[in-house]
């Protein structure tokens, strides 16, 4: 009996052993399976955040960091810090500052320890805080650390649409009604009567990313608008260039006159609205806030503001140019002439009646803070409001609108770079009045 038992206790203690090591073996199979599972979930999470890194610009695949010409081109997250202390090179990507989106910018040094939040979608030209940084929607543009492209002799070797940035708190984010110590009154500088709001919409950006981006130049004619090839008449009903279409900031394109407020703040948001930006029509805080950026930061005095013969192309001035030119004259109306070939000289100073129009950007005159046409050349619409119409009375509930800047056919004296002029309604289309694109980044 004794033996039966024993043999029965060994088969019991044979089988489950055999049972526990089917189960050894199902464990270790489910465990292998788990860890593939989990090795694929762990490369996807990898994959999809390396995507969102490049996507983002703040990494790169590396093979477009060895065909790059940047040195300063990173492939990890672990970004460097930028600071007086430790300035980076220009062009340099960097450690973005607090509350910034690095899903609509890329963090970019521009020397000085100074950091710029460059739009996904535009590229660092080149430039500082002091001298203006310039951006360009076409990555042929990007900064390369050989051609300094910020020249104005290379201006016309740029590809694509160009904005400047203007550096500013939300404390220095403020209209201004005196200038070169002179209050703006009907009397002196402006008009009376305009809206000297802020409004709060355009101070997210402000606060975020302490600065905006202006239009290089003053929005030139859409690509799918053919230019016209003789005299065009100021008349209420021309409508020559009074169309939808998407500007351009471009050097050595014809400027877009002939378009009232409306359409100029239509066309001004069609420019763009992506993911990191949108676009609209210059407000008069921006139009200030930039005057004082270029008194602060280049040569210009408050003086050049409220006389503009040094740097503005106006009816009294004579400036060089190398490009094209259109001439505005008075016979029995307003007629702007046809724009001839590319040439270069002296635009002709015209006691009344006359004026030379340029194409953007072609004269060096004309430039402060890598921004161009400020002063003279077309005025341009804001949105900004005005109540009042020169000769009319206070005329509440009348829509015009301000236009700033002087232009080709008034003197640059009385007609300044930091002039209101409200007198305008805002479906007027005359041959001297244009207007100057800024970007929302989001």
């Amino acid at each position: 009996m004794e033996g039966l038992i024993k043999s029965k206790a060994d088969k019991a203690i044979l089988v489950t052993a055999i049972f526990v090591v089917f189960l050894g073996i199902l464990l270790i199979i489910n465990i292998i399976s788990t860890r593939k599972s989990l090795d694929k979930i762990i490369d996807n999470a990898k994959i999809e955040a390396e995507e969102k890194l490049i996507s983002s610009g703040v990494a790169k695949y590396t093979n477009d960091i060895e065909n790059s010409n940047v040195d300063e081109d990173i492939v990890s997250p672990n970004l460097p810090k930028n600071t007086e202390e430790e300035s980076q090179p220009e062009g340099t990507i960097v450690e973005p500052k607090e509350n910034w989106n690095i899903e609509t910018v890329t963090a970019i040094s521009v020397g000085n320890g100074e950091t710029v939040p460059v739009p996904i979608g535009f590229y660092y030209v080149g430039g500082n805080l002091n001298t203006g940084v310039i951006i360009s929607d076409n990555e042929e543009d990007k900064y390369d650390g050989q051609i300094d492209k910020t020249t104005w002799e290379y201006t016309t070797n740029l590809k694509g649409n160009q904005f400047v940035w203007i550096p500013c708190e939300e404390e220095q984010y403020v209209k201004s009604e005196v200038w070169n110590g002179t209050t703006q009154t009907p009397s002196t500088l402006a008009n009376a009567g305009w809206d000297k709001t802020t409004y709060t919409s355009e101070l997210p950006q402000i606060r975020k990313y302490g600065g905006f981006y202006i239009a290089r130049y003053e929005a030139g004619l859409a690509e799918t608008i053919p230019e016209f090839t003789d005299a065009q008449k100021q008349i209420g009903s021309n409508q020559v260039y009074n169309k939808e279409g998407i500007p351009q900031s471009k050097a050595g394109i014809v400027p877009w006159m002939f378009i009232d407020w409306n359409m100029s703040q239509k066309n001004a948001k069609n420019m763009y609205n992506t993911e990191s930006v949108s676009s609209g029509l210059i407000t008069g805080t921006q139009w200030d806030v930039m005057l004082k950026q270029m008194v602060e930061r280049t040569d210009l005095t408050e003086t050049d503001l409220t006389n503009s013969a040094n740097w503005g192309n106006h009816a009294n001035n004579s400036i060089e140019y190398k490009g094209r030119m259109a001439r505005g004259y008075y016979t029995d109306a307003w007629y702007l002439a046809a724009f001839g070939g590319k040439t270069e000289g002296r635009t002709s100073s015209y006691s009344a009646y006359n004026g030379d129009l340029l194409t953007t950007g072609v004269s060096r005159q004309t430039e402060k803070y890598h921004i161009y046409d400020v002063a003279g050349n077309l005025w341009e619409w804001t949105d900004e409001a005005s109540l009042y119409k020169a000769g009319n009375g206070n005329e509440t509930n009348v829509q015009y609108r301000v236009h700033r800047g002087g232009g080709y056919l008034y003197s640059s004296a009385p007609y300044p770079a930091c002039y209101r002029s409200g007198t305008s309604t805002d479906s007027s289309t005359v041959l001297d009045v244009g207007f100057r694109v800024v970007l929302y980044v989001k």
